[in-house]
């Protein structure tokens, strides 16, 4: 289990601060799970939640919808 620290927290508001600029917010839980998964060097998210495909847009990482 991955936890919240700096480095995730610096990635979720880079995140956010993207979506925010392009009219696009998302949950902040959603946002903050891809900041901790980003920081720590994941490559796909897979989830059945579709706000993650917004973010796919603006962060480092692919998702995978089930």
């Amino acid at each position: 289990m991955l936890g919240l620290d700096f480095a995730s927290g610096e990635e979720s508001s880079k995140i956010m601060g993207s979506l925010l600029r392009l009219g696009r917010p998302v949950n902040a839980l959603d946002v903050l799970i891809s900041g901790i998964a980003v920081a720590n060097g994941a490559d796909t998210i897979v989830t059945s939640d579709e706000d993650f495909e917004i973010i796919e847009k603006v962060a480092n990482i692919d998702v995978l919808l089930i």
